[in-house]
């Protein structure tokens, strides 16, 4: 290993000339020297600028881990450095890999050093990695002395499993509540809920929040960003991916049974509300249910709507799913006080009266 090391660096300086060189020669000579003697302590510094300030500055090694540069170190400024005098701080001596070795003494090297001495312990790697700052997957192409990056590029890549699979990962750490919209989703998830309560025959799918983070993995095929992610999603591809559980029939009678909308007796359509784990609803002006008798239902007449009986002001006077109820115990007092607030509006003695309505 001596012999070799001597011819290593004999081809270095001067190519073996032995020509005697200037002041800066014969110090690169001795940290090349240096580098020779302790290539398991080579370490590069976790976050390098051009001007080092502070007291403690933390080290990674090349066998893994990292250290503290202590500031009776003269070497500050340096990238790359090896690690002479390491040491753990209860005392005792550190050679490799210690998160808690400090570094009281240590030798500036370029990394070109290595290359040149220790080609046997250089390799190159690349992958595709999750960029957090930037919000997408990229392939990660890095040259390493053992442990230790030497070198580093970064590029976007598209489209694979494998990116599908980062992508996907990094999704579902990062929370599907932001990449769905929340409203949509469970106005679906309740609209099956609904009619698979209501009509079993119809042997419709279970469909929870198990379903949306599949649903949110598959789009991530093809994509390899945040952005695409939700832009797919805004497109209202996880709907689709939701949908795609139910056949072409179920999917048909679904939207039969559990429609969006209802037109009450005066005409008027108004919006299905369905959420998870409770009763659909729909909410209109008192007047709108003028000339009807009962609460609209659907599922095939199986589930009456809950009614949100709305004043001229937009507030609920009443909430029920017995509107033939309300008509006979509540509507002559609801009459008699919204009368006297809203002289404008029709309040009919006779709300079912077709002539009154």
């Amino acid at each position: 290993n001596v012999e070799r090391t001597r011819r290593q660096l004999e081809r270095i300086l001067n190519n073996g000339q032995g020509t005697p060189g200037t002041h800066a020669d014969e110090d690169t000579e001795l940290l090349i020297s240096i580098l020779a003697g302790y290539p398991d302590r080579v370490a590069r510094r976790r976050k390098f600028t051009d001007k080092i300030s502070g007291d403690n500055l933390e080290l990674l090694l090349a066998g893994g881990g990292s250290a503290t540069l202590m500031p009776e170190s003269l070497v500050r400024r340096e990238e790359f450095l090896v690690a002479v005098d390491a040491e753990e701080r209860r005392g005792k001596n550190v050679m490799r890999g210690s998160a808690t070795a400090a570094v009281r003494l240590a030798s500036a090297i370029e990394p070109e050093w290595l290359l040149d001495l220790f080609a046997e312990r250089i390799r190159e790697t690349s992958h595709v990695e999750w960029n957090a700052q930037s919000e997408r997957v990229e392939t990660i192409d890095r040259l390493m002395y053992e442990e230790l990056t030497l070198d580093e590029s970064r590029k976007s890549v598209a489209g694979g499993a494998t990116v599908a699979g980062v992508l996907a990962e990094a999704a579902l750490a990062n929370g599907v509540e932001n990449f769905i919209d929340r409203e949509t989703v469970n106005n679906f998830l309740a609209r099956v809920e609904v009619t698979k309560g209501a009509c079993p025959e119809l042997d419709l799918p279970n469909l929870d929040e198990e379903d949306v983070r599949a649903a949110v993995v598959a789009l991530c095929d093809g994509r390899s960003s945040f952005a695409e992610l939700r832009e797919a999603a805004r497109a209202g591809g996880l709907l689709q991916v939701l949908r795609a559980r139910l056949s072409s029939e179920q999917e048909r009678t679904l939207a039969k049974m559990a429609p969006e909308r209802t037109t009450l007796a005066r005409g008027r359509v108004v919006r299905i509300n369905y959420e998870r784990h409770q009763a659909p609803w729909i909410a209109s002006r008192l007047q709108d249910f003028f000339g009807m008798k009962e609460s609209p239902r659907i599922a095939g007449g199986r589930v009456p709507l809950v009614l949100h009986l709305l004043a001229p002001n937009g507030r609920a006077v009443q909430v029920t799913t017995d509107l033939s109820g309300f008509w006979v115990r509540h509507y002559a007092q609801v009459r008699r006080e919204l009368g006297r607030r809203y002289p404008r509006h029709a309040w009919p003695e006779n709300p079912l009266a077709p002539h009154e309505a």
